[in-house]
């Protein structure tokens, strides 16, 4: 069985394509706490006992990151997909809260549409314009201030694979031992797919 986890204003459908790739394998997509059919909460479980291979994308993979340390055996093996490795001092993390503040207070005050256009106008998007489904933005807000990267060990488990698409010059030089996908910024997963869902492949079933 394979878990994926989405990011920030994502739903678990966002690993459809990824899926289509992957037919012989069991594919379970969860929506994050405050996006899709998740309401907010502040606690992420993972309600599944038996052993599992876990991917995370983004935020998501920084949720993976955090479940697999603490369930360690109940994670076979963990794919951490455009995720940041963690902020190593207190000066990194005070700025992020205040990035991450000032993020939340611009969803609760735009319209979402306006908002989604300055999200993916990041650099590191490149000319990635997604379609998105219109979700809740208080708890989108939400979500976004009490699962920051702030709060997030930067001590990655020994089993995590960090992928990065080759446009995404940030995360490649944050995680610069990472597999690198091709034709892909950081939504590796919604743009090369295919070539993501190789790869997974290959680790678990090679």
């Amino acid at each position: 069985m394979i878990v994926f986890l989405h990011g920030f204003l994502g739903t678990s459908e966002d690993w459809q394509e990824v899926w289509r790739e992957l037919p012989d394998a069991t594919c379970v997509g969860i929506d994050l706490p405050g996006h899709g059919k998740s309401p907010f909460s502040e606690k992420f479980e993972i309600g599944i006992e038996e052993p599992f291979h876990l991917v995370g994308y983004s935020m998501g993979g920084r949720l993976a990151m955090q479940f697999a340390e603490k369930n360690r055996e109940r994670v076979k093996t963990l794919t951490l997909v455009s995720t940041h490795p963690g902020l190593k001092t207190e000066e990194e993390r005070e700025k992020r809260v205040e990035s991450d503040q000032r993020w939340a207070d611009l969803l609760l005050k735009e319209p979402i549409d306006e908002f989604l256009k300055r999200w993916y106008d990041q650099p590191l998007f490149g000319n990635f314009k997604p379609m998105r489904k219109k979700q809740d933005p208080k708890n989108l807000a939400k979500a976004l201030i009490h699962y920051s990267l702030a709060h997030q060990s930067c001590e990655a488990p020994e089993n995590a694979m960090f992928v990065v698409g080759e446009r995404d010059e940030k995360f490649r030089k944050l995680t610069p031992n990472a597999e690198v996908i091709q034709d892909a910024a950081h939504a590796v997963h919604l743009e090369n797919p295919k070539a993501l869902a190789g790869l997974i492949h290959r680790r678990i079933f090679s």
